[in-house]
Order: C-alpha cells, then sequence, then structure tokens
C-alpha cells in the first residue's frame, strides 16, 4: 500500500510539474491581450516557483539537498497565499459568470472582469491573514476531556493528564508567548505532564530555551516524554541525552510505571520513525517498548505520530496520545475538514479503536501548541488537552461519545 502511494505520489508530482511548465510557457509566449503588464510576467514566476519548491521540498526531506528554514516557510506561505487567492479568484469568477447569465445587458468582461477578480481573491486573502493574525495573540486553549475505562483500577480514578505536543520552540513564536504557555500548564497542575514530540524546531541551542521555559513545570506523580521527527532531525542520534538535560524523563522504546495508591498506571513511550537509522535504539520498536508490561495495569501510549497507534498499539493501549498532524494548522474539526485530512486518518481530536474488540482503547491527537512552515492557523487554535481518567461505573459511562468522553 505504501509503495503505492509513493507511486502515485511522484507520478501527481511529475504531472503537476508539467502541467505548471506548460502555463508558464504559454504565457511566455503568448500573453493574454486581457492582462496588463506586468502581470503576465508575473504569472509566469509564479508557476516557474511552483514548480522549483516541491522538488527541494522532497531533496531537502529525503537528505539530497540541505533544509532551509526561510526556503520551507517561502513553500509553505507561497501554497497558502496562492491556494486562498485562487479561491478567492475563482469564486468571484463564478459569481460574475452568473451575473453574466443573468443580467445579459450589462456583461463583466474582458479587463475589468480580471481586475474584480483579482480584486476579490486579494481581498480574501487579506481577510484570512488578517484572522491569522488576531488568532496569533489569543491565548491558547484549554480542552478539558473526561474519559470513562472499565479497565482502570479504582485508585487511579480522578487521575489527570495534561498533554502538550508540538510546541516547536524557537519556530514563530517569542519567549513571551512561550511563557504564557507555561504559566497556563503550571497553574492546571496536573497528575501527569506528557510532551508527544516536536519540543523543538531546528537549532541544538532551543533545547536550552524550552529547559528555561517548561523544566519547572512538573506533574504530580510524573513527567514525561517522547521524541519527534524534529528533534531527530536537529539533534540525530544524540537527540535523547541532550532533550534528558532538560529536566524531562524521555522514553525511547520503553516504559515506566507511575504508582497512585494501589493503583498503577504505565506509561509507554514508542520512538518516532524519523530516529531510523539514527544509531542504535533509535526508531520505533513496539517489542521492546512492551515488554514490561503486567497484568492489570492501566496503558498509557506516547507516540508522536498516530499511524503508529494502528496495529498492536491499538489492542495494548487504554489511552494512546499523539500530535505532529498539527490539524492540519488551516480547517475545521470533525465533521469539517481540515488539511490533516488529506494526509492522516487520524487528523485531530479523539478517536476510539474501530475494532469492537477492542471498544473503549482511545487515541487523543492533539492539534499542537506551535507552528510548523508558518505562523499561520486559521480554525485550528492552539491547545493543551487535560484529560482526567475516570473508572466506568455503568454501561452508560463507557459509551459516552467517542471514548466515553464528556
Amino acid at each position: 500500500m505504501r509503495q503505492r502511494f509513493v507511486r502515485i505520489l511522484w507520478s501527481s508530482l511529475f504531472l503537476y510539474e508539467l502541467f505548471c511548465l506548460f502555463l508558464a510557457g504559454i504565457l511566455r509566449d503568448h500573453p493574454p491581450h486581457f492582462l496588463p503588464a506586468p502581470l503576465p510576467g508575473l504569472l509566469e514566476g509564479v508557476f516557474l516557483l511552483a514548480t522549483l519548491l516541491p522538488v527541494y521540498l522532497l531533496l531537502s526531506f529525503r537528505g539530497f539537498l540541505p533544509r532551509r528554514r526561510f526556503l520551507n516557510a517561502t513553500f509553505f506561505f507561497f501554497y497558502f497565499a496562492t491556494g486562498i487567492f485562487l479561491a478567492g479568484f475563482l469564486a468571484a469568477e463564478g459569481a460574475i459568470g452568473l451575473h453574466n447569465l443573468l443580467f445579459s445587458g450589462s456583461f463583466i468582461q474582458g479587463t475589468r472582469r480580471w481586475n474584480e477578480a483579482e480584486s476579490v481573491g486579494a481581498l480574501l486573502l487579506a481577510c484570512l491573514l488578517a484572522i491569522a493574525l488576531f488568532e496569533r495573540l489569543r491565548p491558547p486553549r484549554v480542552l478539558a476531556r473526561t474519559l470513562f475505562f472499565p479497565s482502570i483500577p479504582p485508585d487511579i480514578g480522578g487521575t489527570t493528564i495534561l498533554h502538550m505536543s508540538d510546541l516547536h520552540v524557537g519556530s514563530w513564536q517569542g519567549e513571551k508567548s512561550l511563557g504564557r504557555i507555561a504559566r497556563m500548564a503550571q497553574a492546571l497542575s496536573p497528575d501527569i505532564l506528557v510532551y508527544t514530540g516536536d519540543m523543538i524546531d531546528h537549532r541544538p541551542e532551543e533545547v536550552l530555551i524550552f529547559s528555561r521555559i517548561f523544566g519547572g513545570i512538573r506533574g504530580r506523580l510524573g513527567t514525561v516524554a517522547v521524541l519527534g521527527n524534529h528533534e531527530y532531525w536537529t539533534l540525530g542520534g544524540e537527540a535523547r541525552e541532550i532533550m534528558k538535560g532538560s529536566g524531562v524523563t524521555i522514553l525511547r522504546n520503553e516504559s515506566l510505571l507511575l504508582r497512585k495508591g494501589r493503583g498503577m498506571i504505565r506509561i509507554v513511550g514508542v520512538d518516532d520513525p524519523a530516529g531510523e537509522g539514527e544509531g542504535p535504539g533509535c526508531g520505533p520498536d513496539l517489542g521492546q517498548s512492551l515488554r514490561d508490561l503486567q497484568p492489570g495495569e492501566f496503558v498509557v501510549a506516547l507516540v508522536h505520530q498516530p499511524t503508529l497507534w494502528e496495529g498492536k498499539l491499538m489492542a495494548v493501549a487504554d489511552l494512546t496520545l499523539s500530535g505532529h498532524t498539527h490539524g492540519g494548522q488551516i480547517g475545521g474539526r470533525r465533521p469539517l475538514w481540515n488539511l490533516a485530512r488529506a494526509f492522516f486518518r487520524y487528523d485531530a481530536g479523539f478517536f476510539e479503536s474501530p475494532d469492537p474488540a477492542l471498544r473503549g482503547h482511545v487515541l487523543h491527537v492533539s492539534t499542537g501548541l506551535g507552528y510548523y512552515g508558518i505562523p499561520v492557523r486559521l480554525g485550528m487554535t492552539p491547545e493543551m488537552t487535560l484529560i482526567t481518567l475516570r473508572p466506568a461505573g455503568n454501561p452508560a459511562d463507557s459509551s459516552r461519545g467517542p471514548s466515553g468522553q464528556s
């Protein structure tokens, strides 16, 4: 299935590149008469850029070219801006076409038609950028959920887990904004604090920033994290040892037993696929991660990428926490669409196992607290999630919404 997907991806990219080059050539040799200068030349440049940026991104992610943050940001901002502009432009073209059909005596055509459609596209882009700027000034939301599990020991009832993910410290957020996030987390005073990867973004010195701002926050029972792809991209095989200095317990294919009264919570940390090839013990190893599990333990699994939930982990873990997707940063929460849904089956929110035999096994995918690519979120406000664990006292409890959330 994965090989088929890769073939489709490369074929689609090849056709896309040919299409963009074809349009650039048409504009160069036959500029439309209704486009005033310098618009044909600008559009030709846009289509040429549209051929180069995806190639750079793919080659840089495969290690053939160095990753340059400003080029990555250019890639994402280019497609965000052109996508929004084209959406507004095409909507205006449709409205103008309907107007011309209904009011044949007052045709809008030629340069005027282009200018009006262009203005609508530019206005839509400006409005959404203004909304994105407003969203950046707001604090992240705290999503509170109570989950009911029939397998939970009574002594663990009421335990709170604060799930934080994808801080991307050092990328698009200043220390003032990060400090506000830290104070909010501290005020929630959770029993267990977990980070599901991408605490830093792209520079080794960001570990010091993370340690300074978030190192003093502790869960009463424990503070635990797993590594994400950005830790490996930035720190390589030494990622775990370097991140240990931040005061957080880093689980790499291992587990940690936390006790509360007579109840036991087993925190399992599965390493990220980005670690494969980085050194001994790096990369996901589910067998190694689960080797210490004992009967009667309530199992909470930490993974960076939600795709790791499928398979044996879904069957073993009562609750799995992940991030990575950012909810696509643009779009809505289910049942609405977002960019992450184009790439991930589990994009954002709470999911219950589709297997009837595993009813009550839950995955939570955080939309994260930081930014990747561009500092824009539309409809996907940064969030931290406070989960309260409760025993299911009756059949109704264990079936309240997805995974019994309230």
